[in-house]
């Protein structure tokens, strides 16, 4: 399992404040988007946090993220 040895880095760095550190959001936006641009409905940094948040609330299939994030509320 990765998530002990993440921690142990962040312990590392205990002296980062949070306003120091950019957003998951703000990180998100800088992956580039290999996507055609015609057809796409969604920014990906929205898609990659919608995705990262059905994982954390236990999806561990393409569809079970697809329908977490169907069934997640409009305002998510």
């Amino acid at each position: 399992m990765l998530i002990p040895p993440a921690f142990d880095q962040l312990h590392k760095h205990s002296e980062v404040r949070c306003e120091e550190v950019p957003g998951l959001l703000e990180r998100l936006a800088d992956v580039p988007d290999p996507r055609d641009p015609r057809g796409v409905r969604h920014r990906l940094a929205v898609v990659l946090a919608l995705t990262a948040c059905a994982v954390l609330a236990g999806a561990t299939s393409l569809l079970a993220v697809g329908e977490w994030i169907a069934d997640a509320p409009a305002h998510v």
